[in-house]
């Protein structure tokens, strides 16, 4: 289905995505839990989705998720702060899934963005 790279600093949590995404037929690169290994990681390899926490251990997730939109990678985000709100307006497009959430509405959240790609990137919206 997609190749999706899941940053997450909370690793109980990243391995739960990890498994409910790769029981969907996704290939998950991570979790990654920190913006700098992320980072360090798309060099070598990008994904069609990013999957990313707005908090991370080392700042907030902005400049990894610039990098992303920047190469027209769809971008999911994921946290439990008011924060992540402010993404939906920034980078257009995006999905944001409140924390807590189910696995049904973690699966939606990733098949809104595949649809979204297979759509024709960014100007499709």
């Amino acid at each position: 289905m997609a190749k999706i790279l899941l940053v997450e600093d909370e690793l109980l949590i990243g391995w739960d995505i990890k498994d409910t995404l790769e029981e969907a037929g996704h290939e998950v690169d991570g979790p990654y839990a920190t913006v700098a290994e992320a980072l360090e990681r798309v060099e070598r390899a990008l994904p069609e989705i990013g999957f990313l926490d707005v908090r991370l251990a080392d700042g907030e997730v902005d400049p990894l998720a610039d990098r992303l939109q920047a190469q027209d990678v769809r971008l999911v985000f994921h946290s439990g702060h008011i924060r992540a709100l402010d993404h939906g307006r920034r980078y257009p497009g995006c999905t944001v899934c409140a924390k807590p959430s189910t696995p049904d509405e973690l699966v939606e959240a990733v098949a809104q963005q595949v649809a979204r790609r297979k759509g024709g990137g960014l100007a499709a919206e």
